[in-house]
């Protein structure tokens, strides 16, 4: 090298160290260097965001030149949210350095999120790995809840804890699925607000909130959407060109009916109607769709950006297809619970909650003429509720069915002290009474759920020792969760016995958590969504006129409470709610799993209940009812009319035709009688 040229090099370098690196926005910055681990999404290996188009707005209004403070995500499930949090995290990481937090719902949501997305998310691009070392390095400045990195530091907290929502002050906020989110944390407020509180001291702060919707009233995602620009994305149908935005109602499938008259459904023939020719759309046409589709905003003047995006626009090969989503619909089997879950995660929208209308007159007026402790045709299992009061034991039998309807078959409160062992046996007594059906078989308890109290009452221990006792002869004990979206059942958690000794039995029963709040939405929604049909036997949840008045007033005791997000008691009296809760958890217990049970399970269920060669010495329990009534209906006439003479039979004709008679005794029957 001579002088000039070392001259050159010289000069070059110092104009490199003097230019200012370009500017990416965050989509740029993904296309450019995110990598996207093969662990945490079915497509490992270069990002693209034209693979999902419909992102791009939403992170570049996340962008350091985008003038934009918030963002809001109202969306499906596993469409949209994640990922682009993801890519604003390791944007800024990379070109605007500073203090951020990202929050989650639970302590647990975190280690998953940091085990399962961020780190392996980190450990894959080089450009990011350099800059926040391994976690296995001593003093790296990498543990769980802290990324540290030059110019700033990435912090994870979560919801329910204020300590980690209120110390030190953030420029970029990114709060992920918000519904899940407790509506207040003590006296300290909303955690939302309270988290929002600490980029107050930036101008050029940026937020992010992200959510899946659930109940509507309650929905923070969605007050926050509604606040917004409200943008949807608009997709031009490939026959018409006509822009609209892809929502369930307009899909189609075939439908056929067989010689039994049996409809079947073919969901793999799912196609998309378009709203303006009316033309069917076939999804293969989807990837040209969503790359000529753009983002509409109802209030377009709004600083607060706001994006809803349903399941429909997943990309062909990333999520569900059309045909699954509609199997997923299929699937609900229009039981009101199911349905609400199939809103919120495909059409990303909240779920209307009628519970706070029931009133105690709603239910009464829709009961039945039926018996108590009395089986309908084609409920084939019991479970059993129980509720522990000072002074009494609260029953709730509960009969179901396939599709999970269910009908009260007794409600009793008996009479009894918990402090007392030999006082539990009453339990025992009441739940190994079987139920006869029409059919003449007996059905039996197949599981008990015992409230555990809340260790205030003193009958915690005594509900603990009879478990134990009975824990091979279908009996759970049990206690409602204290955090709300908890699954109807939980896995259980190893609790203590003292005995009479006061000896400790470590580990000595299974105490199951029970998410109440799920249990009783379910129950409303089908009480509520009950009210479209007329016929009885379409409805969820059935009653018996025979029933007091004081358990309909228990069964419509609580309301929910958007303000509060919890269920808020209007009547002192609810134990024939909580005990149709603990029925309904016993009902997930995984040694009956009415949740998960196929048709065929219940078709098997039914031909050992309901035997199809009936008991020929059994009279139906209709019969029965039908006998009885006439029994004690008016005598109009005691006595039959005395038969008309007749002639005896002496012809030797009548004698053989009498004698054929007698032997073929057995009527004639159609070869399939059984």
């Amino acid at each position: 090298m001579n002088l000039a040229d070392g001259y050159a090099a010289l000069m070059a370098a110092a104009a490199q160290a003097w230019t200012l690196p370009v500017k990416l926005s965050v989509s740029d910055w993904a296309d450019a260097y995110r990598i996207v681990p093969s662990k945490s999404s079915p497509e490992g290996g270069k990002w693209r965001t034209s693979r999902t188009p419909y992102a791009a707005e939403p992170m570049n209004e996340l962008s350091s030149m985008s003038r934009t403070q918030e963002v809001v995500i109202m969306a499906a499930s596993q469409v949209l949210k994640t990922e682009v949090l993801l890519n604003f995290v390791f944007e800024s990481i990379d070109q605007d350095p500073c203090a951020m937090l990202v929050v989650q719902p639970t302590e647990k949501a975190v280690s998953d999120f940091v085990s399962q997305r961020l780190d392996p998310a980190i450990d894959a691009m080089d450009r990011i790995k350099v800059l926040i070392p391994s976690a296995r390095k001593r003093d790296s400045g990498n543990k769980r809840t802290e990324k540290n990195f030059p110019g700033g530091a990435l912090y994870l907290g979560w919801s329910n804890s204020p300590s980690e929502l209120a110390s030190k002050p953030i420029k970029k906020l990114a709060l992920d699925e918000v519904d899940r989110y407790p509506v207040s944390l003590r006296d300290e407020g909303s955690p939302v607000k309270l988290a929002e509180q600490r980029t107050a001291n930036y101008p050029r702060r940026k937020i992010l909130k992200t959510s899946t919707p659930k109940i509507k009233g309650a929905s923070v995602i969605e007050e926050e959407y509604e606040s917004s620009s409200q943008g949807q994305y608009f997709v031009p149908c490939p026959h018409c060109n006509h822009y609209q935005v892809l929502v369930f109602g307009q899909l189609r499938w075939k439908e056929t009916i067989d010689d039994d008259g049996v409809v079947h459904q073919w969901p793999d023939t799912t196609t998309y109607l378009c709203i303006d020719c009316e033309e069917p759309i076939e999804e293969r046409f989807k990837p040209q769709m969503l790359a000529a589709g753009e983002w509409r905003h109802r209030y377009a003047q709004r600083v607060k950006r706001g994006y809803h995006i349903s399941g429909y626009y997943s990309p062909v090969g990333l999520g569900f297809s059309w045909g699954e989503r509609v199997q997923k619909w299929i699937d609900t089997g229009g039981d009101p619970a199911k349905l609400q879950t199939f809103v919120n995660l495909h059409d990303g929208l909240p779920y209307e909650d009628h519970s706070a209308e029931l009133e105690t007159t709603d239910l009464k007026d829709r009961a039945e003429g039926f018996a108590l402790r009395t089986l309908l045709p084609n409920y084939v299992l019991l479970t059993l509720g129980v509720d522990v009061q000072k002074g009494y034991f609260a029953f709730h039998l509960v009969a179901w069915r396939h599709g999970e309807r269910c009908h009260t078959v007794d409600y009793t409160e008996i009479p009894a002290d918990p402090s007392r062992s030999e006082e539990w046996e009453k339990i025992t007594e009441y739940r190994r009474r079987p139920i006869r059906n029409s059919f003449g078989m007996d059905v039996r308890v197949a599981m008990t759920a015992i409230d555990s109290g809340n260790g205030q009452d003193g009958h915690t221990n005594e509900a603990y020792k009879y478990a134990r006792k009975y824990r091979h002869d279908d009996v759970m004990v049990i206690k409602g969760h204290s955090q709300s979206n908890r699954p109807v059942l939980g896995r259980p958690k190893r609790q203590d016995i003292k005995n009479e000794k006061g000896d400790v039995d470590r580990n000595g029963v299974d105490l199951w958590m029970v998410g109440t709040d799920t249990a009783k939405g379910a129950f409303f929604s089908r009480i509520d969504g009950d009210r479209q049909h007329c016929q009885p036997d379409d409805w969820m949840v059935r009653f018996s006129k025979a029933l007091p008045d004081t358990f309909f007033t228990g069964v419509v005791s609580e309301y929910f409470d958007h303000d509060t997000g919890k269920y808020e008691k209007r009547h002192k009296r609810n134990e024939p709610l909580d005990t149709w809760v603990y029925a309904y958890a016993a009902a997930h217990h995984p040694r009956v799993s009415i949740h998960t049970a196929s048709a065929a399970d219940w078709d098997e269920l039914e031909r050992k209940v309901q035997p199809r060669v009936h008991d020929m010495f059994a009279m139906p329990a209709a019969v029965v009812a039908e006998v009885e009534a006439e029994a004690s209906a008016e005598v109009v006439q005691t006595t039959a009319p005395a038969p008309e003479p007749r002639e005896e039979v002496t012809t030797e004709a009548e004698q053989s035709r009498d004698r054929e008679e007698h032997d073929n005794w057995v009527p004639d029957v159609p070869d399939n009688w059984y």
